[in-house]
């Protein structure tokens, strides 16, 4: 039991580097981003995190991002 928690602790460690990675590149690329894009990657599950950083470049406005989020 106490390795599933600590394995359950790592993963959303994880997760939630992954989700500061996410939204530190897409403030280095558009600037300050709005709340409601910050709660959508928040929100994301690992596949989300991992096509939001994949097509970091490729997206030419935060509408692009919001596409990939919603």
């Amino acid at each position: 039991l106490a390795e599933r928690f600590e394995e359950k602790g790592i993963e959303k460690g994880i997760e939630k580097g992954i989700e500061k990675t996410a939204i530190k590149l897409l403030t280095k690329k558009f600037g300050i981003l709005p709340e409601d894009i910050k709660e959508k990657i928040s929100k994301l599950d690992n596949d989300g995190f991992e096509r939001i950083i994949d097509g970091i470049f490729e997206y030419k406005s935060l509408e692009d991002v919001r596409k990939h989020i919603e």
